[in-house]
C-alpha cells in the first residue's frame, strides 16, 4: 500500500513537472526578416523557468535547413523565484526555398526526466539576388594568354628532400672513401699543371734577369708548391733540413748550386739546369704520393 502511494506521489510530481513545462515554451526568432544565400543571420533563443532547474540550449544540430555558423551564451539573469537562460545563434542558409522557417528546441530536466520543448516556428525571406534566368547566356569570346600564378608543391619538395637526403648518405657510406680520393687527386693534377706551367715562365724570366732576388723568388715558388704536395713547411726549412727530410743527393747538390748562385759573389751558372731538375724532381714526388694515395 505504501509503495503504492509513492508511486502514485511520483507521477504525480511528473505531471505537475510536465504540465509547469509545457505551459511556458522557450521563445526563439529572427533578429532579422530577410537574408541572402550565405549571409549570417542571428536567431534569438531565451527561456524562463524556476530558478536552479538544469536546462540545455541546442548546441550542433536542429538547425535544419540552416547551417550553425558560431553562437554566443548570455549569463543566466535569475531573481528570487525564476531565472532566463539566452544564446544567439548565427545561421546561414544555402537552400533556395523564398521562405525558410525554424524551431528550436530547449532540454529541460525535471529530475525524473528530460523534456524537450520547441519554441513556436519563426520565419526567414531568403532574398533572391538573381531573380530571372536568361535562356541563353553570351559568352565573350578572348584567347589572350592569361599568365596563372603556380602553386608550390610542399609536399613533394619535402619528400624529394628526403629521398636525396637518403641517397646522399647512402652514396657517402658506400662510396665515400673512393669519391673523396678521386676528389683529391683530381685537385692534385690541377695544382701540378698550374705550377709546370707558372715555373716554365718563371725559369724563362731567368735569362733575362737572373738577379740573386729573381733567383730567391724563383726558388721560393717550388718551395711553395712542395710545401702544398707534401704537407711539409718547405718555406721554412734551410737547404739542409729539406735534404734530411728527403734523402737524395741529386737534391742536395742542385739545393747548393743554387746557393751559391744567390750568397756567393761568384758568377751565376748553370741556373736552367737547376731549375729544370727541381721540376721534374717536383713531378717525380707528385707521382710518389698520388700512387699512394691510390693504393690506400
Amino acid at each position: 500500500m505504501i509503495r503504492r502511494f509513492l508511486g502514485f506521489l511520483v507521477l504525480l510530481t511528473f505531471l505537475v513537472d510536465f504540465a509547469s513545462a509545457q505551459d511556458t515554451k522557450p521563445i526563439g526568432y529572427f533578429l532579422k526578416d530577410s537574408a541572402k544565400i550565405g549571409e549570417l543571420v542571428p536567431y534569438s533563443l531565451s527561456y524562463k523557468d524556476r530558478k536552479n532547474r538544469p536546462i540545455i540550449f541546442p548546441d550542433s544540430i536542429h538547425f535544419l535547413p540552416f547551417e550553425l555558423m558560431r553562437k554566443e551564451y548570455f549569463d543566466t539573469q535569475s531573481d528570487s523565484i525564476n531565472s532566463i537562460d539566452s544564446a544567439v545563434y548565427y545561421l546561414a542558409t544555402f537552400e533556395i526555398d523564398t521562405v525558410q522557417k525554424l524551431s528550436l528546441p530547449i532540454f529541460l530536466n525535471t529530475g525524473t526526466d528530460s523534456l524537450e520543448l520547441y519554441s513556436d516556428m519563426d520565419s526567414i525571406i531568403l532574398d533572391q539576388v538573381v531573380t530571372q534566368m536568361p535562356d541563353s547566356v553570351s559568352m565573350e569570346e578572348t584567347s589572350a594568354y592569361q599568365p596563372i600564378s603556380l602553386q608550390f608543391n610542399y609536399p613533394y619538395w619535402i619528400i624529394g628532400l628526403v629521398l636525396l637526403g637518403i641517397i646522399t648518405l647512402i652514396v657517402a657510406i658506400v662510396w665515400g672513401k673512393e669519391i673523396r680520393k678521386r676528389i683529391r687527386l683530381h685537385r692534385m693534377r690541377k695544382q701540378l699543371v698550374k705550377f709546370q706551367e707558372q715555373f716554365d715562365v718563371e725559369i724563362e724570366h731567368l735569362n733575362s734577369d737572373a738577379s740573386k732576388i729573381r733567383i730567391e723568388t724563383v726558388l721560393k715558388f717550388w718551395k711553395s708548391y712542395m710545401e702544398k704536395l707534401e704537407i711539409l713547411p718547405y718555406t721554412k726549412l734551410t737547404t739542409q733540413e729539406i735534404v734530411k727530410v728527403q734523402q737524395s743527393a741529386s737534391l742536395e747538390k742542385t739545393l747548393k748550386s743554387i746557393d751559391r748562385n744567390i750568397y756567393s759573389t761568384a758568377e751565376v751558372s748553370a741556373l736552367q739546369n737547376d731549375f729544370e731538375f727541381l721540376k721534374d724532381y717536383s713531378e717525380d714526388r707528385y707521382n710518389h704520393i698520388t700512387e699512394g694515395i691510390r693504393n690506400a
